[in-house]
């Protein structure tokens, strides 16, 4: 288990606000590149419609976490709750609408991947393979370390308990 504190964090900006990088995968790859397997941020938008960067051969999951988003992907309109889940292709047309900060998964084809957000109230979980566990902003403990708001914990092949009552966003790959 690692912990991923918020300054750990790499930020850039972007025409429309700022983008987190809180992980990416394999180590050292580069989003600019992408020559990643896998990659969560988390980014604010800012301007009245946002259009995506086109992330041809990957697929993407994207939540809201402070406000509701409005999407568009390939034509289909979403509108999104905080913490509600969206599934879709990184080869379509996506822009979105709202001030908002999202929660992203992007990985390549041919990968594994799944993003869920879960309620909990003293939490355990297993990650099967590998995982990232993001905590917006609830006070949470594990293994009586502070979890804390806005940061990360990295698992590979591990069972955790999470203490304490609130809202966080599962990355399994």
């Amino acid at each position: 288990m690692k912990f991923i504190k918020k300054e750990e964090f790499k930020d850039s900006n972007w025409s429309a606000g700022v983008t987190t990088e809180v992980f990416i995968y394999p180590e050292g790859a580069s989003v600019g590149e992408k020559n990643f397997d896998f990659r969560i941020s988390t980014a604010t938008c800012k301007d009245k419609e946002s259009v995506y960067t086109p992330y041809t051969g990957f697929y993407r999951y994207i939540t809201p976490i402070d406000n509701v988003m409005n999407i568009e992907s390939d034509g289909n309109k979403f509108t999104l709750d905080p913490f509600e889940v969206l599934f879709f292709d990184g080869d379509h047309s996506t822009k979105s609408s709202g001030d908002v900060r999202d929660f992203n998964l992007i990985y390549k084809k041919g990968q594994e991947a799944k993003m869920f957000s879960l309620n909990i109230n003293n939490f355990e979980f297993k990650a099967d393979k590998r995982a990232v566990i993001f905590n917006y902003d609830s006070e949470l403990k594990v293994q009586d370390k502070n979890f804390e708001k806005f940061s990360a914990i990295y698992l590979e092949e591990e069972k955790i308990k999470i203490e304490g009552k609130g809202r966080i966003i599962i990355c399994e790959f």
